[in-house]
């Protein structure tokens, strides 16, 4: 009678156990949040000295250290380890469950860390944080003296790493669709300062600034192309290293970015330092630049420049935020586009404004003086020449010489 008595009220506080982890993650905390939670509870459940969660960084192939029972100010998001390294590299390189019941730091493949007293205890279990297929970090259970860990103990931290596993990624899309949605309203911004600001370096700055924000870029340049030199210069920029901008013009031949140019193709670069074809290594190291996202801007085939986005650290770049640059640089471009048939719609004007005036003044000349209009023409192009100014300002000043005439002798008359 008094084992079946146990065993329902064991059956009714693993429901209440696996009823509070439910409510835990279906809750509307933030992760940070939901993780202290959960790891008070496997804390509670398991009597352990120490629970840590480390979560995988993609982009540099790392677990980080995100989460502690114990206070680890200093150490979160300071202690990483690569994937395969340590017993919490291994496990989140094989997807697969480490027990270790005493003198954990003696397996081959512990790494310790002076910063972690939790690198002292004996006992150690190793659980997998898994979404997807994909390992997504670890959850860490430590105790200070050794310890059998039980199949129970084991499913349970298995379910409570699944349960967390969820929230993370749940947290982690919600967060992919504000950045989404901020991309938009960003690409929304960059069109509507094209449509209303009239000077194409202002729309490039706007453009380069707006771009480093949203990639947290410590440099974010835009260059232009220069077809008779063949070289690409700085147009507009947003950097923290003001060497940066006293860059000297790049030779589009031979140059990392110039590939941009002649293969009409993004480049990707995980370290520039370390890239022999990058011009500027010694720059890089200095203004604390590692990876490189250059993309062409393009009008049709022809590559006209390049935005180009550097990080401080160093990142593989997702696919989204390199569909985000490719989308910016078509603005880019269609800015330049459109300030150049600007340009040449003015000068075209300036051109037809210049030659009725000309025609006016030879006209003026030709009565004048009783001359043929192509004398009138060599003497407006002698004068011209003989004081050094255009044709324009000088048939100008003979049109309001002659207005200034004929209202002179309008008042004579009166």
């Amino acid at each position: 009678m008094t084992v079946a008595v146990n065993s329902t009220e064991a059956a009714v506080s693993q429901l209440a156990l696996l009823h509070r982890i439910s409510a835990i993650v279906s809750s509307d905390m933030s992760l940070q949040k939901i993780l202290d939670e959960l790891i008070a509870l496997v804390v509670g459940v398991t009597s352990c000295n120490a629970c840590l969660v480390y979560l995988l960084e993609p982009s540099c192939g790392e677990v980080v250290l995100c989460a502690s029972q114990l206070p680890h100010a200093a150490e979160i998001g300071n202690i990483r380890l690569r994937v395969g390294e340590g017993i919490t590299g291994w496990v989140a390189e094989h997807q697969s469950i480490v027990a270790l019941s005493s003198r954990a730091w003696k397996d081959p493949r512990f790494k310790s860390f002076t910063a972690l007293p939790e690198d002292t205890y004996e006992a150690f279990l190793s659980v997998p944080l898994i979404s997807s297929g994909q390992i997504i970090g670890v959850i860490n259970v430590h105790h200070k003296d050794p310890r059998n860990h039980s199949p129970e103990e084991v499913a349970l931290v298995n379910y409570v790493a699944e349960q967390m596993s969820g929230a993370i990624s749940r947290t982690r899309l919600s967060e992919r669709s504000r950045a989404a949605a901020k991309k938009v309203e960003l690409l929304a911004a960059v069109g509507h300062t094209i449509m209303s600001e009239g000077y194409l370096d202002r729309i490039l700055q706007v453009i380069s600034e707006m771009v480093a924000e949203t990639f947290d870029s410590p440099v974010c340049s835009i260059m232009i192309v220069d077809e008779d030199k063949q070289e690409l210069s700085i147009r507009a920029a947003r950097c923290s290293s003001p060497d940066y901008l006293h860059k000297l013009p790049i030779k589009i031949e031979d140059s990392l970015i110039g590939r941009v140019v002649r293969e009409r193709q993004l480049v990707t670069v995980p370290d520039v330092a370390a890239e022999k074809s990058y011009k500027y290594p010694e720059l890089a190291r200095r203004s604390g630049l590692a990876s490189l996202l250059s993309v062409p801007l393009l009008i049709g085939q022809k590559v006209i420049g390049t935005l180009n986005i550097y990080t401080s650290e160093p990142r593989s770049f997702t696919p989204e935020e390199v569909g985000f640059a490719k989308a910016v640089a078509s603005q880019a471009a269609l800015a330049s586009e459109n300030a150049r048939l600007i340009s040449e719609s003015l000068e075209m004007k300036h051109t037809l404004e210049a030659r009725k005036i000309i025609e006016r003044a030879k006209g003026i000349l030709q009565h004048r003086h009783s001359i043929s209009e192509e004398q009138a023409y060599l003497d407006l192009r002698s004068e011209s020449r003989r004081l050094r100014r255009p044709m324009r300002d000088l048939a100008e000043a003979i049109v309001l010489a002659e207005e200034l005439y004929r209202k002179g002798q309008k008042k004579d008359l009166v």
